[in-house]
C-alpha cells in the first residue's frame, strides 16, 4: 500500500504523507529517508482537535514559517502532506487527486482486518 505514495514523495519539497482517521489516529504514513524524524513526531501528535475542526472541509493548506501542510479529506479521514515552502502545490494537488480513489478504499483498522480476512477466511 505504501508504494502508492512513490509519485507524491518524488516531488521536490515533499517531506512525507500521512493518513489520519476521523478520530485523529494515524492510519499510515510514509516519509522520505531524510525526514524520518518528522514521521515519528507526526505519530505522537494528537490530531483529534484539528480533525474535529476540519470535518466539513474538503481541503486546506496551512502555511508556517518553514513548512506547509496540505490536508485533503478522504474516506477514512484526512490525507496530510508535509511540504517545504518551495514545493509546487499544484503538483501535490494533482497527485492527491490521483490518489483519492486508493485512499478512499482504506478503512480505519483496515490493514489488520485485511490480513485477518486473508489468513482466516
Amino acid at each position: 500500500m505504501k508504494d502508492i505514495f512513490k509519485d507524491i514523495l518524488s516531488i521536490e519539497g515533499v517531506h512525507g504523507v500521512a493518513v489520519i482517521d476521523i478520530q485523529g489516529g494515524l492510519l499510515l504514513s510514509r516519509f522520505s529517508d531524510r525526514y524520518k524524524d518528522e514521521e515519528s513526531r507526526l505519530g505522537r501528535m494528537d490530531w483529534s482537535l484539528l480533525i474535529s475542526e476540519l470535518v466539513d472541509t474538503l481541503e486546506a493548506e496551512f502555511v508556517f514559517e518553514r513548512r506547509r501542510l496540505y490536508i485533503r479529506k478522504v474516506q477514512p479521514g484526512f490525507f496530510i502532506t508535509v511540504l517545504d515552502d518551495i514545493a509546487p502545490i499544484s503538483m501535490v494537488r494533482l497527485n492527491c487527486e490521483i490518489l483519492q480513489s486508493s485512499l478512499d478504499r482504506l478503512k480505519p483498522g483496515g490493514r489488520i482486518g485485511q490480513i485477518l480476512k486473508k489468513k482466516i477466511f
